[in-house]
């Protein structure tokens, strides 16, 4: 079976044979469109223009948002249009609270407001300049649009020098906390690293150099130290040892010293030296070395008699002879300087020890005080900037108080609407008769999409490919 078709001059019977279906949806949507385009309630626009002023000092000497593009900076002044501050105030000034809470007043009032900017006529650093922009107000009723516009700019021109002014006495205030504050740990980390290098006193970094200095300085003396004790023991034995032989009685002076010999031996000594004399001069028959032999003789009994006598009448007898005396003084002298060099070299050992614990233990100290140093050069740095920003946030608060800054004024007040901006009658009836036709038509061809009812010959002969061999007409009723 072929495919149905429609014919052109078709269109027209169709249309009449299936009349209701489109007459309805048309009268049904061409009825709701004029009902709502006379039921639904005006909306009114009215707005102001706000001017805004240049900064009246340097432009280095504030800050300003001449920097921020347009949409951040609609965005801005939108937020400070929505404050709380700016619709609480608006909604008490206009007596919008009645029995309703702020919180839906100001949510009503926040729908209807928006802010707009103008093309601007001038540009700065090739941005766009922002000269004025617009607060836009929509209600119902043009008095009460245009009243509460003008106390939107008005309102919004005072909040805005107020808010300026809270804000840079709130910033000046904090960073005054925050100076304060850093003042404070700094001191605190001053008073740290000060009891820390005075704790670490001869243990800090740089004086390691020093302390290694005296450590090689101590080491030297230490070394002519132990000479010395060497030398004075080796003396103090000497000397032992010749008291020894005194007592002993083998001891004899050496040659060419002073004094009358006092004991036996130094007796036989000094005897032996004349006999030797003597025979230089004489020979051994002479009376003299004669003499000299038997006083030599005698002696040296004498001497034997007192190596047999007891030690304490030896010692008696050598308390009286200045050489015994002078060996005495000297062995106590080596004593003294025996133990003076004793607590000396223990003295330079245990200085050595010490200076040796402090360069060991400097890497340790310079690691403590290397985090101190850090975190004071950190705070240190951080009040420097402190300082920097809380001088700023003085200047920016003197400035918002003296209303040197970038200013807001109402440039225009908000007009009275003459005609409501929405909605367009004309328009939604339009589209209501458009909607209506559409509808309609598409209504039409479908139910007759959907009808495969043959109501001619050439449809039938269409369909079934087979020859029309008679049509009766329609026999209308005279009556």
């Amino acid at each position: 079976m072929n495919d149905r078709t429609l014919h052109p001059i078709e269109y027209l019977l169709i249309f009449k044979r299936r009349k209701p279906w489109f007459v309805v949806p048309f009268v049904v949507c061409s009825v709701v469109g004029v009902a709502l385009a006379l039921l639904l309630p005006a909306t009114y626009r009215s707005d102001a223009t706000i001017a805004v002023q240049a900064p009246a000092v340097a432009p280095d000497l504030v800050s300003t948002r001449a920097s921020l593009d347009r949409d951040e900076r609609l965005r801005a002044l939108s937020q400070q249009l929505r404050s709380p501050a700016v619709l609480e105030r608006v909604a008490r000034d206009e007596g919008l609270i009645s029995d309703r809470p702020i919180e839906a007043v100001t949510q009503d009032l926040n729908k209807r407001i928006d802010v707009e900017i103008p093309r601007p006529i001038a540009e700065s650093n090739g941005q766009p300049e922002l000269n004025a922009f617009y607060i836009v107000y929509r209600d119902r009723t043009p008095e009460r649009t245009q009243r509460i516009a003008n106390r939107l700019a008005q309102v919004f021109v005072d909040e805005h020098s107020r808010s300026r002014e809270m804000q840079a006495e709130g910033t000046a205030e904090f960073l005054g906390g925050q100076l304060r504050a850093s003042q404070e740990r700094i001191a605190a980390l001053e008073g740290r690293l000060r009891t820390a290098k005075e704790q670490y006193m001869g243990q800090l970094p740089e004086q390691t150099l020093a302390n290694l200095q005296t450590v090689s300085g101590m080491r030297q003396q230490l070394e002519s130290t132990s000479n010395n004790l060497r030398s004075e023991q080796d003396a103090l034995a000497l000397i032992d040892r010749q008291m020894q032989q005194m007592r002993q009685g083998a001891y004899s002076a050496p040659a060419g010293t002073a004094g009358i010999p006092t004991t036996p031996q130094q007796r036989v000594v000094a005897l032996q030296r004349e006999l030797a004399v003597a025979r230089g001069k004489f020979t051994n028959r002479h009376p003299e070395i004669q003499l000299l032999e038997e006083e030599l003789a005698a002696a040296r009994a004498e001497a034997e008699a007192f190596g047999q006598q007891s030690e304490d009448s030896r010692t008696e007898l050598l308390a009286a002879d200045p050489n015994y005396q002078q060996l005495v003084a000297e062995r106590n002298q080596a004593q003294l300087r025996i133990n003076a060099l004793r607590r000396l070299q223990r003295q330079l050992q245990g200085d050595i020890a010490r200076y040796q614990q402090r360069v060991e233990s400097a890497p340790m100290v310079e690691q403590e005080l290397a985090a101190l140093q850090r975190d004071y050069d950190f705070e240190r740095e951080r009040f420097k900037n402190l300082s920097e920003r809380h001088s700023a946030a003085l200047l920016q608060e003197q400035v918002a108080r003296t209303r040197g800054g970038e200013r807001f004024s109402v440039l225009n007040g908000a007009y009275l609407p003459d005609a409501p901006e929405s909605p367009n009658r004309i328009r939604i009836a339009l589209i209501a008769l458009a909607l209506g036709l559409g509808l309609g038509g598409a209504m039409v061809f479908g139910r007759e999409y959907l009808d495969w009812s043959i109501r001619d010959s050439r449809v039938l002969q269409d369909q079934f490919d087979v020859p029309v061999l008679a049509e009766i007409p329609r026999i209308r009723d005279a009556a």
